[in-house]
Formats: C-alpha cells, sequence, structure tokens
C-alpha cells in the first residue's frame, strides 16, 4: 500500500507539472507576437501542492502567463462541471476587474492574481455573502503569517495595510455566484493581491499612489508570493469546512472584527449618488447598516466606503 500511495503520489505530481508546462505553452501561443516574459520561478505548482494540507482547495491548480480574467477561466471550468477546490493562477491580467465594475491592474511578477471555484450547493443563496467574509478573513490571516504587518478590511471586501500613516488598499476580493432553481450551483473567488510592487497611475480617477500600498511596503520587506498563496489556500480550506459544518456566526463575528471604521464616519458612494453618516455596524448578511445626519438608519447592500 505504501508504494502504491508513493507511485500515486508521483503521479499526481506529474500531473500538476505537465499541466504546469502545457498551460504556460498555451498562454504563450496565444500572445504570440507581443513581448514575451518568463514565468516566474518563485512558484511551482509541484511544490506547492506537495506542501499544502488541504481537504478540497488546490486539488487542481492552473497557471497561466496571461489571461483577460483568472476569474472568467474559472468561470469557463464551473460551467464545464469542473469539481470544487480548483485554483486558477495568472502573472498578468488584460481584463482584470474588482468590484462595482472597476478596472484591477497590477505588476506583472510582482502581485497574487488568483481565482478558487467552489461548489457550495449546502449554502443558501441568501447566504452567499458569507463566502466574501471567508476569503476576506482568510486573506487578513494569510498576511499576517507571512509578513510583520496588521490587516484590516475595508467593508465589504477589500484588504487594507497600515503604511506612511494610513490605511491603503493591498488586495480586493470579486465573488461570483451563479445560482439555480434556489441553489448556488457554483462561486467563483477571485483575488488580487499587490504583494511586492505598488501600482500608480490612475484608476476610474483614483491616484493609486495615495490610495494603494502592497504586502511588501507595509512590512519593510520583501515577501514570498509562495509562502503566501500557500498560506491563503490553507487558510481558505480550514474556513470553508468551517462555513459547511454550520459555523457561520463565528466566521460573521472573524470577519465584523476585521472592519475597519465601524463607529465612525464614512461616505458611502453608490450607483446614483453618496451617503453620509456613522457606520453603525453589519448586520449578519453582510449589509451595512449607516446613520446619517438625520437620524435615518440606511441599510447599504452595496457600494464603496470612503474614508
Amino acid at each position: 500500500m505504501a508504494a502504491f500511495a508513493a507511485n500515486n503520489l508521483r503521479l499526481h505530481l506529474a500531473v500538476y507539472h505537465l499541466h504546469d508546462i502545457l498551460t504556460g505553452m498555451l498562454a504563450r501561443m496565444l500572445n504570440w507576437g507581443k513581448e514575451m516574459c518568463p514565468l516566474p520561478e518563485d512558484i511551482d505548482l509541484i511544490t506547492l501542492r506537495r506542501r499544502m494540507d488541504t481537504h478540497i482547495i488546490g486539488n487542481t491548480l492552473m497557471r497561466y502567463e496571461r489571461v483577460a480574467s483568472t476569474n472568467d477561466v474559472a468561470r469557463e471550468r464551473a460551467r464545464t462541471g469542473h469539481p470544487e477546490g480548483l485554483v486558477v493562477l495568472a502573472e498578468e491580467q488584460s481584463a482584470g476587474r474588482g468590484r462595482l465594475g472597476r478596472n484591477w491592474i497590477s505588476a506583472y511578477g510582482d502581485a497574487l492574481l488568483v481565482s478558487i471555484l467552489l461548489r457550495p450547493t449546502w449554502l443558501p443563496p441568501g447566504d452567499a455573502f458569507a463566502l466574501t467574509m471567508m476569503a476576506g478573513v482568510a486573506l487578513c490571516r494569510a498576511v499576517e503569517q507571512v509578513a510583520p504587518v496588521r490587516a484590516r478590511l475595508k467593508w465589504p471586501n477589500d484588504l487594507l495595510l497600515f503604511v506612511d500613516g494610513e490605511w491603503r488598499k493591498s488586495a480586493g476580493i470579486l465573488t461570483e455566484v451563479s445560482v439555480a432553481s434556489d441553489t448556488v450551483e457554483w462561486a467563483i473567488i477571485g483575488m488580487g493581491v499587490n504583494v511586492n510592487q505598488s501600482p500608480v497611475g490612475t484608476v476610474n480617477g483614483r491616484d493609486l499612489q495615495r490610495t494603494a500600498t502592497c504586502v511588501s511596503a507595509a512590512a519593510g520587506q520583501r515577501i514570498s508570493r509562495a509562502a503566501l498563496l500557500e498560506a491563503l489556500l490553507v487558510a481558505i480550506d480550514e474556513h470553508y469546512a468551517s462555513l459547511q459544518s454550520g459555523e457561520r456566526g463565528i466566521l460573521f463575528t472573524a470577519w465584523r472584527s476585521r472592519l475597519a471604521r465601524i463607529g465612525e464616519p464614512v461616505t458611502v458612494t453608490l450607483h446614483n449618488g453618496e451617503l453620509r453618516g456613522i457606520a453603525e455596524d453589519v448586520a449578519p448578511d453582510g449589509t451595512l447598516l449607516l446613520r446619517d445626519a438625520d437620524g435615518i438608519l440606511h441599510q447599504v447592500y452595496t457600494g464603496d466606503v470612503g474614508f
């Protein structure tokens, strides 16, 4: 049996290695004629799979040089019936996006661009936001594990790190959910993490040099992308198992404790304007509870919180 297990492990690792090679070749073919960059060697799928002690997350690992969006790749796999746990990685995205249709940019080889396919058919559609909570808590935990920093969240899903006397965004989370017949058919959690280089330029009217940062800038040292990725996938695997076992209240408490600006004045940008007031609290379903200057309590389901 021991020999069989060893051979089985070698077979799986060989599959991961072959898939890594083939997807890299395919990415180069699709980008033929463009300036090519070799895949950075700091992340190795064979080593990652061997080191990770996970039950679901990372059962299949896919890595690309360039894609339009890792969420797009994961979505296509979801529609063709791929099992949950798939992890899609890319070094660069040509159409990366965040919440509210905003663009997401990152430097080649210095960020983590990852999407994870889940099939939480046991989760009521009304509780789907728990997956975003899970990703946020896991990301904070992973960053603090590999870097000497304190991580917080900006409602509902941005990672904040303290740099130059203020909290700045270092990562974003985009969760996509497909519901069929009152059942969550599949969900994709996409994350873009600025690891070793802060973004520059202006995106959606925002000067990124004033609002964004990276993990290494907050830590004052270069960060291993491989170590951060491993910590992130392990944390998500553990929180996903806890959520499936019914520990949603524990997850909500952990997510709420990470939120910045609760009890403080905030401005929320909505699709039809702005709303100012005190961010009094959040509801268990993730709704932000904001009380304006007239004493009216607003329930905010989606928007962007500014400080």
